[in-house]
């Protein structure tokens, strides 16, 4: 016989967070859960974004420029879903000045969009306080934890750094952890470093050819 009953399962201890950044059209509206920004230098290597790892970093070791990113937790209290947040620490000005004047992130409500409607052009944000009575905010994840499994890194070793509330496991054998690492901006490219080799050879070549076989034409008298 089935079992029936008028209530939700428990939420299990393991949940996976998609990593949003702002769409090219429309706009992101979401309600920030952290109670501070989390910033972090990134490199676009191999295909994919991946945390600069100084001073032993291999993408420094081969001349790939770094970027900073920022990142908060944010939910979407209309899909009631939670996810990380991420935008350029130009555009995270908006968030720091909020957090001076209201001393924490949590219960911002933030707009995000790209005024001039293209994938990479700059970002806006516009902030403004909700009414936490009315709205019920999920606990804040870690941060540094749910980003290491998007990006791939070691979580054994890495402390509880969120004293106030009980962040939410992070595991590597959910469906939403596939999805984030199924994302385009995430996702390995195997040609990526052969296209890069090619080009590089191909660079050197017309560099040793220019200094072997040019010469310098005398201006005429």
């Amino acid at each position: 016989m089935p079992t029936w009953s008028s209530e939700l399962p428990p939420q299990g201890k393991h949940m996976g967070f998609d990593l949003r950044r702002t769409p090219a059209s429309g706009a992101l509206q979401a309600i920030i859960t952290c109670e501070n920004i989390l910033v972090c230098d990134t490199h676009f290597w191999h295909g994919r974004t991946m945390p600069c790892e100084k001073p032993d970093c291999p993408a420094c070791n081969e001349s790939v420029p770094y970027r900073t990113h920022v990142y908060v937790s944010a939910f979407d209290a209309k899909n009631r879903e939670h996810f990380i947040f991420e935008c350029t620490a130009n555009a995270a000005k908006a968030f720091a000045e909020y957090k001076e004047a209201a001393t924490t992130l949590r219960g911002c409500l933030f707009h995000a969009s790209r005024p001039k409607g293209l994938r990479n052009s700059k970002v806006f944000i516009q902030t403004n306080t909700v009414n936490l009575a009315k709205v019920q905010l999920p606990d804040p994840p870690d941060l540094i934890r749910a980003l290491s499994v998007i990006w791939r890194l070691p979580t054994a070793a890495l402390s509880v750094t969120n004293e106030k509330y009980k962040p939410t496991t992070v595991a590597t054998n959910s469906a939403p952890i596939n999805r984030m690492r199924n994302q385009p901006d995430n996702m390995p490219d195997p040609s990526a470093t052969a296209k890069r080799r090619a080009e590089l050879e191909k660079q050197l070549a017309a560099s040793s050819n220019g200094n072997g076989h040019a010469k310098a034409k005398r201006p005429k008298k």
